[in-house]
């Protein structure tokens, strides 16, 4: 994906959205612990809500900001009373208010979620269409710090952003503070002005390619002129400790959510984190860039193309237009010796050679052990002796399996109109369908049997992106210090140590004037540079530094 570059300034178009009494809520970005990446509505209760504040507690995380506790989607009752009142779950919150006050008195703000529909996203509870008064008033009584406000289930012509804004005064008329979170479905132009945070893009899952498909939407959408103290681009939940994540991946993921100033609402069971993602999420001075006073979101300052001129393979419409990248040739080699044969004499043994950027398809990364895969097929040179180039093509199921791993290449719908390609088991039934491809070398169309909801077929194609990256914001300072400034260098590369650099005029700073670069995880002085700053960065990996002039 190439990324338009935005001029680096500062462009604070925000509102502070005031809460009740005039009281100013969300000043910097919010921090705490949601309920849904983990446990989702499996197990979810209060003895589990009590023991992750606890953990928040016994690892300082509340000392470290991480102060809301939020409850998401499954604590309510499926009806109201006989009043229209929400009421919480009696066999899973059967001590709610004591809950609720606990968590005040360890030190914690409470928050929880609702829908602007007729019913929670699974349709699991009320929505709090045409109650969001009586649902507010629910939320001051119980003294609630922060709601989430999702956009599933409205009623046939019910147009999204009204409701959000009945919401919003609701809250501010129940006279309690509380942070008010809505869905990207509220338009950026107006969401600043009824909520605190807005969610840039769909629901993440802990993959790789989802955390940064999050930070690209923010960047490609121009988001970063309207944060600011009172309002923020929320990327969702963190990922970090989810298990999916290397470690160097789940630092680059921390270190885009700071520089953003995304809130940083955790989403991994507290009760057994690792030590490393305890350092990770507990980091004070990457906390520091998150929370920093002056409230300016990171953009992207530079990319440049490294030699590998990589693409990630995704489908498309299948399209005449030229330029699509959607053109492939198999090239047949023999099969690895490590490759047992099938005994179907259906099957060839090829390289997928995309002729458009003169690379092959590679599986590099996908192992059995993941259901799903969380890693995206990308493009490699191609070598015929390279195994994770290898695919088995099968005419008669249709099927592209990867000879290192016995998986096959898989679309998953995963949203509206957008196909995500993933490595499965084969003939998995709840992909079977999204695992055939017709090939016509003609054209050289790998086109997929699974239709959308327009009824267009979607063909195997690849997308280009700048796999060197540098984004950066401005940090508030304080005399003698002129200028600090935070920064993400980042190797987009999936398989390859690559070298970024950061050039200092690109911020603005003279040449030859001395720059001071601190790295962020470790706090320790790197030295001082002039002109540029360049790291050797692992694959996916990045480097977190403070700028000081």
């Amino acid at each position: 994906m190439r990324l338009d570059i935005m001029p680096f300034c500062i462009l604070m178009l925000a509102v502070a959205v005031i809460g009740c009494d005039g009281v100013e809520v969300a000043q910097t970005p919010p921090m705490g612990w949601n309920s849904w990446n983990f446990f989702a509505c499996d197990g979810l209760n209060e003895t589990v809500v009590l023991h992750a504040a606890q953990a928040m507690l016994d690892t300082r995380l509340l000392d470290a900001g991480y102060e809301y506790v939020n409850l998401d989607n499954c604590w309510a009752e499926r009806e109201r009373d006989s009043e229209g009142y929400v009421v919480p779950r009696k066999d899973t919150f059967p001590n709610w208010q004591a809950m609720i006050d606990k968590l005040h008195h360890m030190g914690f703000k409470f928050g929880l979620y609702t829908d602007y529909g007729l019913s929670t996203c699974g349709e699991k509870e009320p929505g709090s269409y045409k109650y969001e008064m009586q649902d507010a008033k629910s939320y001051a009584a119980w003294q609630v710090d922060y709601v989430k406000d999702d956009d599933c289930n409205a009623p046939l012509g019910v147009w999204s952003p009204p409701r959000y804004k009945v919401m919003s005064e609701a809250l501010k008329a129940a006279g309690r503070p509380m942070v008010f979170s809505v869905k990207q479905s509220e338009p950026i132009e107006t969401a600043r002005a009824i909520c605190n945070m807005r969610r840039v893009g769909h629901d993440i899952k802990a993959t790789f390619y989802d955390t940064i498909r999050e930070v690209e939407t923010s960047h490609a959408d121009g988001l970063a002129k309207y944060a600011g103290p009172g309002f923020w681009n929320d990327l969702d939940m963190l990922e970090v400790g989810n298990g999916n994540l290397t470690l160097a991946e789940e630092k680059t993921h921390m270190a885009f959510w700071c520089l953003l100033k995304s809130p940083i609402i955790l989403g991994n069971d507290l009760s057994h984190m690792t030590n490393e993602t305890v350092a990770i999420i507990s980091n004070g001075n990457a906390i520091a860039v998150n929370q920093d006073r002056l409230g300016v979101q990171g953009t992207l300052l530079s990319t440049a193309n490294s030699s590998l001129h990589m693409a990630i393979a995704i489908m498309n419409n299948c399209s005449d237009e030229p330029m699509n990248y959607q053109s492939w040739r198999m090239v047949s080699v023999p099969a690895p010796e490590h490759v047992r044969s099938h005994g179907d004499s259906d099957e060839t043994t090829v390289l997928l050679h995309n002729r458009d950027v003169d690379a092959c398809l590679s599986s590099y990364g996908a192992t059995t052990a993941d259901f799903p895969s969380p890693v995206q097929p990308v493009t490699m040179p191609c070598d015929p002796h390279n195994p994770n180039l290898t695919w088995t093509y099968d005419t008669s199921t249709q099927e592209l399996r990867s000879a290192t791993t016995g998986l096959c290449l898989t679309i998953g719908q995963t949203r509206i109109f957008r196909y995500q390609l993933m490595m499965q088991p084969c003939k998995a039934l709840h992909f079977k369908s999204s695992q055939k491809f017709t090939y016509t070398e003609s054209d050289g169309r790998l086109a997929s049997s699974f239709i959308d909801l327009q009824e267009y077929k979607v063909c195997l194609a690849v997308d280009l992106i700048d796999d060197l990256q540098v984004w950066s914001a401005p940090l508030a300072v304080e005399p003698p210090v002129a200028h600090r400034f935070a920064a993400v260098l980042f190797n987009r590369a999936v398989y390859a140590e690559l070298n970024v650099t950061m050039d200092f005029n690109s911020l603005g700073i003279t040449h030859g004037t001395p720059v001071n670069v601190q790295d962020v995880w470790s706090g320790r002085s790197l030295g001082n540079f002039t002109n540029s700053f360049t790291q050797l960065i692992a694959a996916h990996g990045s480097s977190f530094i403070v700028l000081t002039v």
